[in-house]
């Protein structure tokens, strides 16, 4: 592997990408209980906010490869993270629900397309490189987001403003992407990166639906987990509601540790394997969950999760991109929007089905969903 076949440069440009995003993210969840205190939204309410950044970004999501074939995933990727930061910085000064709907709307736009196209590069990195990458750049996306929301919740505990921390954010986004911008080249297309063909321009097919809908499966655990995880703790166990924030911090930090290893671990074991692995471990850790009565055991099983849970998607993402290869990018497009409604409607569903059933039962249908799509690790081998 020559400088030339994979230059640092844009290994260094990707990565503050991935960062960025991040960043937005984690102050944008974290600013949620704020932004209904702003702008007097109920759950409601603040439901068709989040709605509205979905809705958005699956949009984007839709109709970036025709962007990409127009200007680079490489040029997208800073564009729309500098784009993103804007919409952060706004985000943190709103006062009203109309308002807060239509930057909302935004941010999700330009974060959606930002979301395809980085990804969309990363495949690109990782077929020249002919070895795993996926997963460092995605431990780039979950440090962002953890430094994002630990530095929202640490201002704010010292009495810094809401909109001058989202300021503060989406500054250091914009900063970001303008040291990147210039690095950006319009590199002439090589044979796997062509602009689509008429034969390209097809729909993606039953290869980029199976790993949609396994992206989607995975995506829903992902977000159970997110959302739900303190829930449980401290209704079902009965532990303090600053406990049951500590077991989403386990989660999230056990999964940056397992992306920062996923790609020795994929190098070694091949992707379906190593996806079967941590499909399987996910599930018995959800399970050990699901099961114990005591924080302690909660805790061991929430952070074995997030280590096994680590890796799943960016094996999908790399294998939908190398069929993205093919067909224009629009079956990375496809993966990436039905893995994104998984963890949109996902937690949506779980609460519905928690308040007709019991949250227990609502996270066990989920374990059997992840014991399901352990078995189609070969979807991954294109």
């Amino acid at each position: 592997m020559t400088e030339t076949d994979f230059p640092r440069r844009e290994r260094i440009t990707l990565s503050a990408c991935f960062l960025a995003g991040g960043l937005g993210i984690g102050g944008w969840g974290a600013n949620l209980p704020a932004l209904g205190r702003r702008a007097g939204l109920d759950e409601g309410a603040l439901g068709l906010v989040l709605l509205s950044f979905a809705a958005g970004a699956i949009l984007a999501m839709t109709n970036a490869p025709a962007v990409i074939a127009r200007i680079g995933a490489e040029r997208l990727s800073v564009i729309a993270a500098g784009l993103f930061g804007l919409g952060i910085v706004g985000i943190g000064w709103v006062t009203q629900m109309a308002a807060a709907m239509v930057l909302a709307s935004l941010a999700g736009l330009v974060f959606g397309a930002l979301d395809v196209a980085m990804n969309s590069q990363a495949s690109s990195l990782e077929r020249r490189a002919r070895r795993p990458v996926m997963s460092s750049f995605h431990a780039m996306f979950s440090a962002g987001t953890l430094i994002g929301a630990l530095a929202y919740a640490a201002l704010a505990q010292g009495g810094v403003g809401n909109g001058a921390i989202l300021s503060l954010s989406g500054g250091v986004i914009l900063v970001i992407a303008a040291a990147m911008f210039p690095r950006t080249t319009a590199a002439p297309a090589g044979p796997a990166e062509a602009a689509p063909s008429a034969r390209s321009r097809a729909r993606p097919g039953a290869a980029a639906l199976a790993l949609g809908a396994l992206a989607f499966v995975i995506f829903l655990a992902e977000g159970a987990i997110m959302d739900w995880a303190a829930v449980y703790l401290v209704r079902v166990i009965g532990t303090s509601e600053s406990i049951g924030a500590a077991g989403y911090a386990i989660f999230a930090g056990m999964m940056l540790v397992g992306r920062l290893l996923g790609d020795r671990a994929n190098r070694a074991l091949g992707p379906p394997r190593l996806f079967r692995i941590s499909v399987i471990a996910v599930a018995v850790s959800m399970a050990a969950f699901l099961l114990s009565g005591s924080v302690d055991l909660a805790f061991a099983a929430l952070a074995c999760s997030g280590l096994a849970m680590a890796n799943v998607i960016p094996l999908i993402f790399s294998a939908a991109g190398a069929l993205g290869a093919r067909d224009g990018g629009r079956s990375l497009s496809r993966v990436i929007s039905m893995g994104y409604a998984g963890i949109l409607l996902g937690p949506a569903l779980i609460g519905f089905l928690a308040q007709a059933v019991s949250l227990t039962a609502s996270l066990a249908l989920v374990l059997a969903g992840l014991v399901a799509v352990a078995f189609f690790g070969r979807a991954l081998e294109g």
